[in-house]
Order: C-alpha cells, then structure tokens, then sequence
C-alpha cells in the first residue's frame, strides 16, 4: 500500500510540474554551457542572482514555473544560474558590471553579450516575447570588448566592490583617481569597470562626458546612462544637503544633455526631484509629485515607487494628509499584489496612522506570506508587538 501511494505521488507530482513548467538549468560549467550553445546554436541565457535577493526568489517561483517560458527556454536557449557572490560568479560580475539582482544577461550563439537586462519582469507574457525578440537577434557582436575575455588585470579595489574572496569592500574617489592617474588607456574595460563603477573625482567625471559618444560605441548606451545617472544622483545628494535648487537644476541640467534613453528621461527627472524633496523634507511636494506619477501611469507598473514612498514617510513624517494619501494607494496596492514587502510597509503605515485593528490584521497576514517566502520577518514581529500594546493601552 505504501508502495502505491508513494507511486501515486510521484505521478502526481511529475503532472504537477509537467503543467507548472520547469526550466532546465545547464548545471555544468561556463564553458561547457557556451560550447553547447555554440554546437546546437542556441543563445545563451544566464540569471545572475545572489542567495539574499528578494526578486531573484521571486522569478525563480512566478517566472520559470510559467510553462510557456520554461517551455522556450529549454528549447531555444542554454539557461545557466550564476551566484554572483562566490566563485567563478565574482568574475563574471565584475566583467558584466553586475551589481543589481536580478540581472538577466543574454549571450548569442557565439558568446558575445547581446543585453544586460536587470530588474525583474511581472509580466510573463512580455517576458516571453522579450525572450522571442532575443532570439532572433542574429547580430554577431553588439559591443566591442570581446565577452569570453576573463583574463582582465583587475586592482584591488575593484575586486573589494565586487566581493572577491566573498567580502565586499568600499573605496573612495581618491584611491580611483590614483589609479587612473597611472593607466595607460581609459577606455579598456577595466578602466570603464573602475569609472563606471567605483566613486571618481570631478576630473574623471567630466572626462566620461566629454568622450560620450566613444565610450558609448564601446560599451553602449545602456550602461554610460547608468554613469549619467549616478553622476547625477551625486550631485542632487549634494543640492539636498545644502537646499540648493541651483544644484538641483544644474543636475537636471546634464541629465537633459548626455542621458541616452529619451522614453526613461523624464521619469529619472522626476525621480531626482523626489530625492531632493526627501532630503530637504518637503513631504508635502515629495508625496504630491508620487501621487501625480502614479496616477498618470498604470498602478500596476508604480507599486514599486507606492511602496517605496509609503515606507519613507512611514519612517519621517509626520503630516496627516501625506499619510493618509499614501495609506489609500497602499491599501490599492495589497491588493494587487499581497507580497510580504507591500503587506509590511502597509501594516507599518496604519499603525502609524492609527488604525490598530486593520494594522494588526495586515501585520499577521505579513508574518503568514513572509514565513511562507522565507523572508526575515523579525521587523514585523516586532511592529505587531507594538500594535498589540497600543490596543492593550488604548483599552
């Protein structure tokens, strides 16, 4: 008997994941992964993820079970999984520039880099026809540096950045300038590493813009604006801390000049004028500015920026009318999409507002589907405390 319904099981568990969908990681090594592709001319598809990402779980539970694209990629595509904190996977971070998970990196058939891709896709079915466009893509090479080269001379300093040796480490502008003082080509990758990213003097700064358009044919678009933006956010970092809207204006200024992505433009405008509002406690402006955004937009595509605003005001303000506000798109966005993230930040918002009974029914369900993701809920845990002795006192 225990026979069969150990029998039973199994069948019931391969039809399981025959309708869920699974997809078959390459379990062998880089090389060996690139040399199939090559053999059965597939693109390669690599999920750069790290153990304490979020999101990266997230896609391994609502992406790849989809059938649809568990189905495309096993056909279509290498897949390899790359833990961008040990091993080989410090390497192939440092050489893509990978420091935000997930990041999806996709490789033709002759294993040049085609698209660094990061954040993770809600939607399946563009998820899928973005892997469809990726297929198709017959190009030989995008960029110019050669995407298999891993023997690069990399200082100390960068491989602190990127957690060789399973310890990640900060450096500062001086000791970048100092090495780039004494390199001989600026424009090799483990130059664009250092000044992409790694803090630089106004010096280098001004030397990237200046030669854009070369740095750009090199290494592309893509990832010279994430250099403008950075730039940018350092400069309106600083306009904060002085409340100096000449600054702010003076960021936005070469956002405008040198930022590629005309489509992303004015959402980075508007997301460098939030920060400054946030550092100069204009929560009136800051919450406004979030409300217009999300609703000009589908709330479906802003709950990332509801949740974000929500739990900064959670944490510094205190006007009513700011909270308030943020609290109704809250509780709009638990709905959408019950996560323990949006489900903590919304306890967190009516507990400060108030509202223990909803607070603390919002709080448990937030432990419930954190415990089921994994997630470290020690901080809720400790929210519904103080929500329980608020109802006790309040009794």
């Amino acid at each position: 008997m225990k026979q069969i319904v150990f029998i039973l099981t199994l069948i019931a568990t391969a039809l399981f994941c025959s309708a869920q969908g699974q997809v078959n990681f390459f379990e062998g090594t880089w090389e060996e992964a690139f040399a199939k592709a090559a053999e059965e001319d597939k693109h390669v598809f690599v999920d750069s993820y790290t153990d304490w990402c979020y999101w990266c779980k997230v896609m391994d539970k609502e992406t790849f079970t989809d059938k649809a694209i568990a189905d495309y990629l096993n056909e279509e595509f290498v897949a390899i999984k790359v833990d961008m904190e040990k091993g080989f996977g410090t390497s192939v971070a440092m050489k893509f520039r990978v420091r935000a998970f997930p990041t999806l990196l996709f490789f033709n058939p002759q294993g040049q880099i085609i698209e660094k891709k990061p954040g993770f896709e809600k939607d399946n079915a563009k998820f899928l026809e973005h892997l469809k466009g990726i297929r198709a893509d017959k190009r030989p090479q995008v960029y110019a540096f050669a995407s298999q080269n891993f023997d690069l001379d990399y200082p100390a300093f960068l491989e602190g950045v990127f957690g060789v040796g399973g310890k990640r480490a900060r450096t500062n502008a001086e000791t970048v300038d100092a090495w780039l003082d004494e390199t001989d080509d600026l424009y090799n990758e483990v130059a664009w590493t250092a000044l992409t990213q790694c803090p630089t003097g106004e010096k280098y700064k001004q030397h990237m813009l200046d030669n854009s358009e070369k740095y750009i044919g090199l290494y592309g678009a893509q990832e010279f604006d994430g250099f403008v933006s950075n730039v940018v956010y350092s400069k309106v970092s600083a306009a904060g801390k002085e409340g100096d809207k000449q600054m702010l204006d003076e960021a936005i200024g070469i956002l405008n000049k040198y930022y590629t992505n005309e489509e992303d433009k004015a959402d980075m405008v508007s997301s460098f004028e939030m920060s400054y509002m946030k550092a100069t406690e204009d929560w009136e402006g800051y919450t406004m500015k979030a409300d217009k955004l999300i609703r000009e937009g589908a709330l479906e595509e802003n709950l990332g920026l509801a949740n974000s605003v929500a739990w900064t005001l959670y944490e510094k303000c205190d006007d009513p009318k700011c909270l308030k506000m943020m609290e109704e798109w809250m509780n709009k966005v638990v709905e959408l999409e019950p996560n323990y993230m949006f489900l903590d930040t919304y306890a967190a918002l009516l507990y400060k507002n108030g509202d223990m009974p909803k607070a603390k029914k919002y709080a448990e369900q937030a432990i419930v589907v954190g415990k089921k993701d994994e997630s470290d809920i020690g901080e809720t845990e400790a929210l519904l405390k103080k929500i329980e002795a608020s109802m006790e006192d309040g009794q």
